[in-house]
């Protein structure tokens, strides 16, 4: 069984790719299930889907905990400890401007491909395109096939232009690093193929002979407390998991904001303070509520004009705030840019210093 795990951001259409590799899949002839995995259900907040291809049919359901491919639709996603969700020859496929050494990492501009067709930039069509160079058993026909089954007619051929050239680029990528035929690819292909022809039979003896079935714990365990470090950092902020202490750590009253969400931002606002006018209108649009206008005094004078702050610590990156700005004095720039550069403090000015 061939097994995709899908790493995206709320909106980037990480679930709408893991279902169009499931709708190539059986174009193909395969067997296929996609399904998400959402924490919350916000446009921005990190997500997950899977992909199971194989040539029977497949019953098990649960979430990939090792794949042979692993796709992240947002670089500020791709951090430490990336290897551990890979299959012995398995592959990366990650949506960035940087370049990587490691052979197992197949790494280019889907967001720059797919704008330049789109006219926005939605990485999923690209990413299957270059899936469809490095995995055999779904080919480029599949991947139009399957968008043409699924999507609005006007999206058949922009989406279908983005794979093809995402396949092409995929092929040169390959080419330049003198990799011929792509051998991690193949022996992920291999694995998998060979995989999906014991499928059964692998099913069938262990349901014949119960007794076997613990052979296969030993990696079970291994892969699960590969895990247990990234499990614990994440509820790190939590001061216990006890269901009273952490009920009281994660639960307010609606309205506000007090855990940090920063981690969700694909692109931040960054505005320009010539052309702010501090009119409110990014104030009032924005749904999170984490836009100030901020005064800046110089002595006893009278406070200049306002500027429009936004509080990093909160904002999510939905770019309201800039699509409502009349002006044009607000910006989305990709966060993966902006961490070079900290944006400073995101504490509110004072309330002497705020105007409304």
């Amino acid at each position: 069984m061939i097994e995709v795990l899908w790493h995206g951001r709320g909106g980037q259409g990480a679930f709408t790719a893991a279902r169009l590799l499931g709708a190539a899949a059986m174009e193909a002839g395969l067997h296929a299930l996609a399904f998400p995995s959402f924490g919350p259900e916000r446009r921005g907040a990190p997500m997950r889907a899977f992909t199971k291809v194989g040539q029977a049919p497949i019953g098990d359901r649960s979430a990939s905990s090792q794949a042979d491919y692993v796709v992240y639709l947002d670089d500020t996603l791709f951090g430490p400890g990336w290897e551990a969700e890979l299959k012995p020859g398995g592959r990366v496929l990650l949506n960035t401007t940087r370049a990587f050494d490691d052979p197992r990492i197949l790494a280019f501009d889907a967001d720059g491909l797919s704008a330049a067709v789109l006219g926005r930039p939605i990485p999923n069509t690209a990413l299957l395109g270059a899936l469809a160079r490095i995995e055999p058993s779904v080919s480029l026909d599949d991947i139009g096939a399957a968008v043409r089954s699924s999507m609005a007619s006007r999206l058949h051929e922009p989406n279908c232009t983005v794979a093809a050239q995402a396949y092409q680029t995929a092929d040169s990528l390959l080419a330049a690093k003198g990799v011929a035929g792509d051998p991690i690819a193949a022996a992920a292909g291999a694995a998998g193929a060979q995989g999906m022809e014991g499928a059964a039979a692998a099913d069938a003896s262990r349901a014949e002979s119960p007794a076997a079935s613990p052979a296969v714990r030993p990696a079970d365990v291994v892969r699960a407390e590969a895990h247990i470090p990234r499990l614990r950092s994440q509820f790190a902020h939590a001061p216990s998991l006890d269901p009273a202490d952490y009920a009281r750590s994660t639960c307010f009253a609606a309205g506000h904001l007090v855990t940090k969400n920063a981690g969700w931002r694909s692109q931040r606002p960054v505005v320009d303070e010539a052309a702010c006018t501090a009119c409110g209108q990014c104030v009032q649009y924005c749904p999170d509520g984490t836009i100030f206008l901020k005064s800046r005094r110089v002595g006893s004078a009278k406070p200049a004009a306002a500027l429009a702050q936004p509080d990093f610590d909160f904002c999510k990156g939905c770019g309201i705030c800039a699509k409502m700005c009349r002006f044009g004095a607000i910006a989305m720039v990709p966060e993966v840019e902006s961490l070079a550069t900290p944006a400073g403090p995101s504490v509110p000015a004072p309330e002497s210093e705020v105007s409304a």
